[in-house]
């Protein structure tokens, strides 16, 4: 059924039709499907159809077409189906001066889209611009299109992991030598040579008359109307008919939503730097999918080893599909990673678990050194944190006096992170272990954080694990996520004599609280001893570098660090942390962690900068420092005596890391 064009016109006051780039050539007709129901928006379209889907405040259809007429389209013919009546509701007969044509496919619960653009196969009689409308897109794309010369067109970009759908390949005139739906794409198809097609194409009316409507009409005469209408293209192709050059748009914004995870990328493909600067730190990970550098996140990035993975690759079906083994399992492999009896083990999903445990389930209150480790104080009920401020400039951390406010506000738990985060300062052994006594005569049990302890250069005379047995309080807690690069495993341990502590965390956890790919990891590593041990030699090397790299910079105190990170104060005519954090990733794409959320005096002038690769950590001081150079005429000088604590410019505190 078709519905033509009637009623009165209509269009937002601030929009209407655009003009084409220079050299651009304007195409009048657009056909646009919009029948699909979109399946995995769900709930969003068990009431709504898919175009409706917003990416940051517009739908995706609505993006369409005042992009089209941008570029100076004059028509539209929407193919609708799924909550068709809304799509026209919404846009009505007229809209930024097009006028919009709607055909209606009854059938588009058991048909595709070749089956919607045979239904408007009588409006492919001129040339076309032909969109599906799951694509959100920037007017680029299409000035790019329009101003690729004559001939048949699809836009294209490179094959990235989370593209799905139809693939091209091109000969070496940049022509499309073939298409490959997702029926064409097996087990072991190589994508590493081929572009995804954007859903975008500019087709010529004589193509369309004299090779593609017919074909188009015999595929779905012989029923085949469950298929793509890039089976048509495919098939010219093999007879050599389509002639369609590929628009490659590598440089340019454009997303195919299929899903929430799809609308999410968008956005943030949408946004201003600005914005995305706020987006990304709302996140609490996940920052592999933003492409920016990430010196935020504390990890190992030369381990784990290349064998590992392919392990993982070759045994995904069954560590996908089974159980994972249980609490008394894995810790018994924990047990032989750290040469200690499993007895004595209880395994996290990740430290961060067994931190909320011990700071909000264990009866009394916590002590803890500030700054440090901010999931310690967000853990603890409210009240039961008791602070103790490490004094700057040095931070370091006087265990006597430690002592002696842990006694008096009757903690029952006192935490030390050594190496510190965010100084990367430690505290001796046998301070330590001192420590561990005076607190013992007042009930008061001491957990040691050593989640960095294996970049430090002494790690075996820093490290308290071996010293279970002298201290019948003491346990040591560690993250395997820094020093071993496995973020995404979670995986994390508390090893301890004291049976009490023991005890009760283990009683908290749930019984499969380790998943599959965590426990493989622990049964494996143990075989790259070795290779661990030099990729964190490695890691402490190019922190030194960081460290080096930073006392270049005029004005800079950086802090020397016994972990992957280094804090350093700012220059004095610097502006403050969080602005330099937002700077640094608006002008040079890097996100850094600022410290104005930390209990520290004057925190909103202290960066903490993680580690990465020694180029990377190089590009980080060059960009910080000319950041910083430029500063000095932009931003007077600041009393920053007057600037309260953790609230510098309204900043919002970034997640603990």
């Amino acid at each position: 059924m078709q519905v033509h064009p009637n009623g009165q016109a209509w269009a937002r006051p601030d929009t209407g039709p655009g003009t084409p780039d220079e050299g651009a050539s304007a195409v009048r007709k657009a056909v646009i499907l919009a029948a699909g129901i979109g399946d995995r928006l769900r709930p969003f379209t068990d009431t709504h159809p898919k175009c409706l889907v917003s990416v940051a405040g517009v739908p995706i259809l609505e993006n369409a077409l005042l992009r089209l007429s941008e570029v100076g389209t004059k028509d539209v013919i929407i193919v609708v189906g799924h909550f068709g009546d809304m799509i026209r509701d919404r846009f009505g007969h007229h809209f930024a001066g097009m006028a919009l044509t709607y055909v209606v496919s009854e059938d588009f619960r058991t048909t595709n889209n070749i089956y919607s653009l045979w239904l408007a196969r009588s409006y492919l009689t001129e040339d076309v611009l032909l969109l599906e409308a799951d694509v959100f897109f920037e007017r680029a794309v299409l000035d790019r299109l329009l101003s690729s010369g004559p001939g048949n067109l699809a836009a294209v970009s490179q094959h990235q992991s989370w593209m799905s759908g139809t693939v091209v390949s091109l000969n070496e005139e940049s022509r499309i030598a073939a298409l490959f739906d997702s029926h064409h794409q097996g087990a072991d198809f190589d994508y590493s040579k081929v572009f995804k097609t954007a859903n975008l194409y500019l087709f010529r009316g004589d193509f369309l008359s004299r090779y593609f409507v017919p074909h188009l009409e015999a595929y779905v005469a012989s029923g085949d109307v469950d298929e793509y209408y890039e089976s048509v293209l495919h098939t010219l192709g093999h007879r050599g008919k389509n002639q369609l050059n590929a628009v490659v748009c590598d440089d340019l914004k454009w997303y195919e939503i299929d899903d929430e995870s799809d609308r999410l990328a968008a956005e943030y493909l949408f946004l201003s730097p600005a914005e995305r600067y706020e987006h990304v730190r709302a996140q609490h990970g996940g920052y592999w999918r933003f492409g920016f550098t990430d010196h935020a996140y504390l990890y190992n990035p030369y381990y784990p080893p290349p064998t590992l993975f392919t392990h993982f690759r070759n045994h995904l079906r069954d560590l996908v599909l089974n159980y994972p083994v249980g609490q008394e399992v894995v810790a018994r492999l924990v047990g032989t990673l750290i040469d200690q009896p499993m007895e004595r083990i209880v395994v996290g999903n990740g430290a961060s678990e067994l931190i909320k445990i011990i700071a909000g389930r264990f009866p009394g209150r916590m002590i803890c050194p500030v700054p440090s480790f901010n999931e310690y104080e967000n853990a603890c009920n409210n009240g039961d944190f008791i602070p103790f401020n490490l004094d700057g400039p040095s931070f370091e951390l006087d265990v006597d006096a430690f002592a002696e406010a842990a006694l008096a506000g009757q903690a029952r738990v006192a935490v030390v992170v050594s190496p510190n985060n965010p100084t990367g300062l430690t505290v001796q052994k046998e301070d330590l272990l001192r420590l561990a006594e005076a607190l013992d005569k007042g009930g008061c049990k001491l957990v040691v954080d050593e989640s960095f302890i294996d970049f430090a250069a002494k790690r075996n005379e820093l490290s308290v694990e071996g010293c279970l047995e002298e201290a019948p309080n003491l346990a040591v807690l560690k993250s395997l996520s820094k020093s071993f690069g496995i973020g995404g495993l979670r995986l994390g341990y508390l090893v301890t004599a004291d049976d009490e502590l023991r005890e009760f965390v283990r009683s908290e956890l749930h019984i499969w609280n380790i998943n599959g790919f965590a426990e493989s990891f622990l049964r494996l590593a143990p075989r790259y001893h070795r290779q661990f041990k030099q990729s964190c030699v490695r890691v402490a090397s190019d922190c030194e570098g960081l460290y080096n790299g930073l006392r270049q910079i005029p004005g800079m105190r950086p802090y020397k660090s016994e972990a992957n990170f280094v804090l350093c104060r700012l220059p004095p005519d610097s502006p403050s942390s969080p602005e330099v954090a937002e700077r640094m990733f608006i002008e040079y794409n890097i996100f850094v962690k600022h410290c104005a959320g930390k209990a520290m005096p004057d925190g909103d002038q202290y960066l903490r900068i993680a580690s990465r690769t020694e180029a990377d950590n190089n590009t980080f001081v060059a960009g910080l420092a000319r950041l910083l150079d430029q500063a000095v005429d932009e931003v007077p000088q600041r009393d920053t005596a007057t600037t309260p604590v953790g609230t510098a410019n309204g900043s919002i505190i970034c997640p603990s890391v």
